[in-house]
C-alpha cells in the first residue's frame, strides 16, 4: 500500500516501452559509473597529473559541446529508437576497442585521448534522447515517479558499478574495467531492440538553425527556466567538474585509499542519492515548491563539498560522500523534473540536448579548468573546496534574489 498520492514504481514497471528503456538507462549509468574513473585511473596509472585527466574528460565531452544540440533537432523529427540504437552500437565498439588496447599494453595518453573523445561522440548522441523519450512514455502525472524511478535505477548503478568495478581492478587491472564497459554496452543494446516508441510530436521541418534556436528561445524566452538553467551551469562547472577530475586523486593521494577501495568509496555517493530518491517517490506529492527543494538541496551538496576535500582518511571520506550524496538525490531527481515540467513536448528535445550539453558537454570542460588550476596552486584539497564554496555563493546568490526560481513545479 502506497501513500495518498505516491507512485508505484511496479505501475510504472508495467509500461513495457519505460521498462526497456529503464533497463538500457540502468545499464548506460554502470558505464557511466566506471567509465570517467577508469580513464582518471589510467591516466594516473600511467604517470599523468591533474592537468593530464582533465584533459581527457575534456575531449569526452567536445563532442556534446559540438553535436548535442543538432542531436536535439533529429530527437524531434527523426525516429529516436534508431538513434539510440546507433549510439548503443557505436559506444559499445568503443569500449571494446579501449579494452583491447589497455590488455595488449599499448595504451598511451594519446591513446587514451582517443578513446576517451570517441568514446564522449557516442554518448553525446544518445544521452538527450534517453531524457526526452521519457515524458512520451507516462502519463504527465505520472512523470515526477518515472523520474525518481529512473533515478533509484541511476542510484543502483552509481552503487553496483563501482563495487563491481573495483574488485575487478584488483584482480585483472585497469582493462578489466574497460571489459566490464564493453559487456554492459553489449546487454543495454539487447534492450533497446524490443523498444517501440511513440511518433514525434512535432512533423514541422525546418532549417537546422531556426530549430537549434527554437530550444535556445524557448529558454530565453521563459524567466524561471533560464534562471535554471544557468544555475544549472554553476553547478556543472563548481560541483560536478571538480569531482570527476579530483575525486580519483582525493581519494589516491590524499587518504591513501586502493583502486579497489575508492571505487567503494565512490559507491556510497550512490547509496546517499538512492536514499533521497526513494523518499522523494514515496513523498514527491508533499514537495510543492521544487524549485525550493532544489537549491536547499544545493546548498546542503556544496556546504558538504567544503568538507569533503579537506578529508583526512577514508572513514572521513566514506562519510562525507555518503552525506553528499543525500543532496545529489535532490539534484538528480528534481532538475530534470523541473526541465520537463516546463517545457513544451514540441521542444522537449532541444531543451533536453542543451541539458545534456551543459552535463556532458561543460562538465569535462570545467574539469580540464579546475586540474589546470589544481596543478597551478598544487592543491588538490584546496582547489575542490574552493569550488564547493563558490558553488555555496552562487546558491544563495539565486536563493535571495532569483524567487521566481522557488515555486517551480
Amino acid at each position: 500500500m502506497t501513500a495518498t498520492g505516491s507512485i508505484s514504481a511496479s505501475q510504472l514497471m508495467a509500461i513495457r516501452p519505460f521498462r526497456l528503456l529503464w533497463s538500457n538507462s540502468f545499464l548506460f549509468t554502470l558505464v557511466q559509473s566506471t567509465q570517467r574513473f577508469a580513464f582518471v585511473w589510467l591516466a594516473l596509472g600511467l604517470g599523468a597529473r591533474s592537468d593530464a585527466s582533465g584533459l581527457i574528460l575534456f575531449v569526452m565531452g567536445i563532442p556534446a559541446l559540438l553535436i548535442s544540440l543538432p542531436v536535439g533537432v533529429l530527437s524531434d523529427h527523426f525516429n529516436r529508437r534508431v538513434i539510440l540504437i546507433t549510439s548503443q552500437i557505436g559506444a559499445l565498439v568503443v569500449a571494446a576497442g579501449t579494452a583491447a588496447l589497455v590488455t595488449l599494453d599499448i595504451i598511451t595518453i594519446p591513446l587514451a585521448v582517443a578513446c576517451s573523445f570517441a568514446s564522449g561522440i557516442f554518448i553525446a548522441l544518445g544521452s538527450p534522447v534517453r531524457t526526452a523519450i521519457v515524458p512520451t512514455l507516462v502519463p504527465r502525472e505520472q512523470l515526477v515517479g518515472a523520474i525518481a524511478t529512473s533515478t533509484i535505477g541511476n542510484n543502483i548503478a552509481l552503487i553496483v558499478g563501482p563495487a563491481t568495478a573495483g574488485p575487478m581492478i584488483k584482480a585483472w587491472g585497469i582493462q578489466g574495467a574497460f571489459w566490464f564497459q564493453a559487456g554492459l554496452y553489449a546487454l543495454g543494446l539487447l534492450a533497446l531492440l524490443p523498444l517501440e516508441l511513440p511518433p514525434s510530436h512535432n512533423t514541422e521541418r525546418k532549417r537546422l538553425r531556426s530549430e537549434i534556436l527554437g530550444g535556445i528561445i524557448f529558454i530565453r524566452d521563459s524567466r524561471a527556466v533560464r534562471s535554471f538553467f544557468v544555475l544549472l551551469g554553476c553547478s556543472v562547472i563548481f560541483m560536478m567538474s571538480p569531482w570527476i577530475v579530483l575525486g580519483p586523486q582525493l581519494a589516491k593521494e590524499e587518504v591513501g585509499a586502493s583502486g579497489s577501495q575508492t571505487t567503494l568509496l565512490f559507491a556510497l555517493l550512490g547509496v546517499g542519492q538512492l536514499v533521497t530518491s526513494m523518499g522523494i517517490m514515496r513523498w514527491n506529492h508533499v514537495i510543492r515548491q521544487k524549485g525550493l527543494w532544489f537549491m536547499c538541496g544545493l546548498c546542503w551538496g556544496s556546504s558538504v563539498q567544503m568538507l569533503l576535500g579537506q578529508s583526512f582518511s577514508i572513514p572521513s571520506m566514506a562519510l562525507f560522500l555518503f552525506m553528499w550524496g543525500l543532496g545529489g538525490g535532490f539534484y538528480m531527481n528534481l532538475n530534470q523534473t523541473l526541465i520537463q515540467n516546463n517545457t513544451p513536448p514540441d521542444v522537449m528535445g532541444r531543451v533536453m540536448a542543451i541539458q545534456s550539453l551543459l552535463m556532458s558537454g561543460l562538465a569535462p570542460a570545467g574539469a580540464l579548468l579546475v586540474g589546470v588550476i589544481a596543478r597551478r596552486i598544487d592543491s588538490v584539497p584546496l582547489t575542490f573546496s574552493a569550488c564547493g564554496a563558490l558553488m555555496l555563493a552562487s546558491t544563495l546568490y539565486f536563493l535571495l534574489f532569483h524567487r521566481h526560481l522557488r515555486p517551480m513545479a
